[in-house]
Parts: structure tokens; C-alpha cells; sequence
């Protein structure tokens, strides 16, 4: 004969979750640069000068 199936586990209780409550982040300041345009005036001379540092292919004089 098979052996009678091993009972379950109990149920785990539900686990309460908190509400949602929006960010209490302050707003940005008007007439300041977005986070954008910071990030184009930091990175974009450094593109530049990997460009402009990069090899030429073709060798010598050419």
C-alpha cells in the first residue's frame, strides 16, 4: 500500500505592509540647470578630448 501523503505546513499569517506615502523630496529650484544640462557640461569635454586624443589609422604622415 502507499504511504498516506505527509500533511502540509500551516499557513504562514499575512505580513502587513505599510501604506504609501509619497516622497517628502523637496521640489527643484526654479532657475537653477536641470540635471541634463549638468551632465552635458561635465561630460562632454571629456568626449571631446578622447576624441580628439584617439589614434589616426593609416600610420605615419598621413
Amino acid at each position: 500500500p502507499a504511504p498516506p501523503p505527509s500533511p502540509r505546513p500551516p499557513a504562514q499569517p499575512a505580513r502587513h505592509v505599510a501604506a504609501y506615502r509619497p516622497s517628502v523630496a523637496a521640489p527643484p529650484a526654479q532657475g537653477g540647470a536641470s540635471p541634463v544640462t549638468l551632465m552635458l557640461v561635465l561630460t562632454a569635454p571629456a568626449v571631446l578630448a578622447a576624441a580628439a586624443l584617439r589614434p589616426r589609422p593609416g600610420g605615419r604622415g598621413r
